[in-house]
């Protein structure tokens, strides 16, 4: 529909990988999951092998183990923490990698990884992960964040219908299925545990292994969402400004909330608007995000020519009502998880109110799509006009 990522950005990234011909095969097969770092260092290499440990403070207990440790290319990779330790720990050559996350659980089996061109976010395809490690005595304190994790996987997979749809391609209901499940199971287990953190954290670390196995066989979903767009502008505009950021979990969650609330009422809204301006939009980009012109450029989604719109119009009214019924049980999911999710802070969620300034809400919305590619219908509302007034 739109161009994938590797499309879009073929002229100006390499797809990076760390894989010999020789390992391929392996690298095909499951992700293996341990509760212990020690135990998933064991099974992928003979003490004596060199590791190299990312996110770790310290090294000793490889040591202590008969491993040596290096800091360049390895026999095996260790990365603990979430996508930043992730990405570092692919940029040296390993035979294994195995990553420990804290946070972003979802990402811990798949081949595709978040990273950043400059000031851009964007997906690139790495060696896939031969062990991840969930440990619930290392999950990150802001344990709000790791459900709000989770939570963004359902609108994530809403976007991905969408695209489906707009393609004309097969939607997989199974996909859409599983983490609805995953979301109200998850959401029903943690009410009775808001205060028991310990709790908390183990029901959540079980949650983040199912996560991972579903986004190991659809790792697209990792950056499907307009939250995760929009996510994205606004992590641009507070570096920008050089102001804080959240964690992903807790920013999609709430940006999820607008976001669904404007998919509703734009599938219920028959008027078109003017094409889009990319001349401006670049411009804007520029300007609220000090990005790089050159880039700017390259990133900016192209228009669609009249008759793929008029196609992309059609399928949008052709299944409407479908769009409309996974739209309706996700709002209500989200409604239900909210109270929850909110309880997880240890001020349950006053905090929340200064979090996001809701006046980067419009700008980050209008200009998500071109800061961040993903087959979303936030990208198909761009196309229709719908976010031009949000540019100031």
């Amino acid at each position: 529909m739109l161009g994938s990522y590797d499309e879009r950005y073929s002229a100006e990234e390499s797809v990076r990988t760390c894989n010999t011909d020789a390992e391929e095969s392996e690298t095909a097969e499951k992700t293996l999951f341990f509760g212990d770092v020690m135990q998933a260092l064991s099974a992928a290499a003979p003490c004596g092998s060199t590791v190299r440990a990312v996110g770790f403070d310290r090294a000793d207990i490889f040591l202590r183990a008969g491993y040596r440790t290096v800091e360049g290319d390895s026999d095996v990779t260790v990365a603990r923490g979430g996508e930043r330790e992730f990405d570092t720990a692919r940029k040296t050559k390993c035979k294994k990698l195995i990553l420990c996350p804290t946070h972003a659980y979802a990402a811990a089996a798949a081949p595709l990884y978040r990273t950043q061109d400059k000031i851009f976010g964007i997906m690139r395809r790495g060696q896939k992960p031969y062990a991840a490690v969930f440990d619930s005595g290392d999950a990150d304190e802001n344990i709000a964040s790791l459900f709000g994790e989770i939570l963004s996987l359902d609108l994530a997979a809403f976007d991905l219908t969408f695209g489906a749809y707009m393609r004309g391609e097969r939607t997989d209901g199974d996909l859409t299925d599983r983490i609805a499940k995953l979301v109200s199971d998850l959401t029903a287990e943690l009410k009775p545990l808001e205060k028991n953190r310990e709790g908390a954290k183990r029901a959540l670390t079980e949650a983040g292994k199912t996560a991972a196995r579903i986004v190991e066989q659809r790792p697209e979903l990792l950056h499907a969402s307009g939250a995760a767009q929009t996510a994205e502008a606004l992590r641009m505009l507070c570096a920008a400004e050089d102001r804080p950021f959240g964690m992903r979990g807790e920013i999609e969650t709430l940006l999820g909330a607008y976001i669904i609330d404007f998919y509703i009422k734009s599938l219920t809204y028959n008027k078109f608007d003017f094409p889009p301006d990319n001349n401006k939009r670049i411009d804007s980009v520029c300007e609220y995000f000090n990005a790089d012109l050159r880039r700017a450029c390259v990133y900016a989604s192209p228009i669609y020519p009249p008759l793929k719109m008029r196609l992309c119009e059609y399928r949008r009214d052709e299944f409407r009502s479908e769009q409309m019924r996974l739209l309706t049980g996700l709002a209500k999911r989200r409604k239900n998880a909210w109270q929850v999710f909110k309880r997880l802070y240890p001020d349950d969620g006053y905090g929340l109110r200064s979090l996001i300034d809701k006046t980067d809400i419009g700008i980050c919305l209008a200009l998500a799509p071109d800061v961040f590619a993903a087959d979303s219908m936030l990208s198909f509302l761009k196309q229709t006009g719908r976010l031009e007034k949000y540019i100031i």
